[in-house]
């Protein structure tokens, strides 16, 4: 069997999945989103033609909404000329909900980039760097946390991460997540693979830790420790995606490919904006993000009133990425958990809110 260009979707089913959603009246074949808005944490946005029409303010990144940590009140735009992971977020953002007109063909087949098209995504640029070093970097990404709380958001998604720090360092970012979890924000976070650990804010019990498998559904990235935080896995080797755009005539840098576990290769031109494969957890870590505001979209009702604590949500949620995954190749996890599938997310029945046990927060790594 060979590697489809496609293969990451394919295997999460979302393309079923997302026939299940409401769809717009006045475009029947787009999908009607509602109140669903996702905060997306990373290092900004770049004007992709992936995620809409800029010129007439057609895009689906709220950036009207989003932060920007780094140069102050400014958008979350990405600059790309500091030292780190420029077009981290754009990259990842454009597998969360990327669109691409007319969807892109390879060997005959033809594929979408994103795994929710059009989803409402609120950029936040926090960082330079996807490893949360120093502590700054972390509470960047707490002040992050608390202002997607405040515009509502029902999803976070998180492509970075630390596998640990001393306690007290950790710049609220435990706090943080305890709040948006008791708000029943579900943050999805990624494993992580600089380090054979898996890394938070993805450790952490109060969030769905989100590992990374190959199209042979196999582990890409084992862990020494940590595994057992692991929710679900998801595809994370030579996912399409789009880079990121510099504008023209601006001094940008590189990544640091080594450093960067959201994407180990590039485009032929970094900042190019174009349509390469990127490697990571950071991308398994879209796909759930984007499963988790399917769900939401299409159950929503059905979870308001089958849950009576907003907490709730989240262990359903958990619950289900665990009861409805399909099975892993080769080596398992030690936890017993598999391969992400939306179409069995969005169908599957809620479980009894007296099945679902409240997590409790991280002591040691809390702060």
């Amino acid at each position: 069997m060979s590697k489809r260009i496609d293969w990451n979707l394919k295997m999460v089913r979302s393309r079923e999945a997302r026939e299940l959603l409401p769809k717009q009246s006045q475009a029947p074949t787009r999908t009607d989103w509602g109140k669903i808005r996702v905060g997306h944490l990373d290092t900004g946005y770049t004007q992709l033609e992936v995620f809409g029409d800029w010129t007439s303010g057609g895009q689906w990144l709220d950036i009207n909404k989003g932060i920007n940590l780094r140069e102050g009140g400014e958008l979350p735009e990405d600059p790309l000329d500091y030292e780190g992971n420029p077009g981290h977020g754009t990259r990842t953002a454009s597998v969360l909900c990327g669109e691409m007109e007319p969807p892109h063909s390879e060997d005959g087949i033809t594929s979408e980039v994103g795994v929710a098209p059009r989803l409402p995504v609120i950029p936040c640029r926090v960082v330079n760097r996807v490893v949360l070093t120093p502590e700054r970097n972390r509470a960047a990404v707490a002040k992050g946390i608390k202002h997607c709380r405040k515009k509502k958001c029902q999803v976070i998604s998180i492509s970075l991460g630390m596998p640990f720090f001393f306690i007290g360092t950790g710049g609220g970012l435990g706090r943080a997540v305890d709040k948006a979890y008791d708000d029943g924000i579900i943050i999805v976070g990624a494993a992580g693979q600089i380090v054979s650990s898996v890394v938070y804010p993805g450790k952490y019990k109060r969030t769905i830790g989100v590992g990374g498998v190959t199209w042979q559904r196999r582990i890409w990235f084992e862990y020494d420790a940590g595994v057992e935080r692991v929710d679900v896995w998801a595809p994370a080797e030579d996912v399409l995606r789009a880079d990121s755009l510099a504008p023209a005539g601006v001094a940008v840098r590189d990544p640091i490919e080594g450093d960067d576990p959201g994407v180990f290769s590039f485009s032929s031109g970094a900042h190019d904006g174009k349509l390469a494969k990127g490697d990571g957890t950071s991308y398994a870590t879209v796909h759930v993000a984007a499963a988790a505001a399917m769900w939401l979209r299409a159950r929503g009702d059905d979870i308001e009133r089958k849950y009576s604590k907003p907490w709730q949500r989240v262990e359903a949620f958990r619950w289900l990425l665990r009861k409805t995954a399909q099975t892993i190749n080769g080596d398992k996890p030690v936890n017993g958990t598999g391969v992400l599938d939306i179409q069995a997310l969005l169908t599957a029945s809620l479980p009894a809110a007296s099945r679902l046990k409240k997590a409790k927060k991280d002591k040691g790594s809390w702060s």
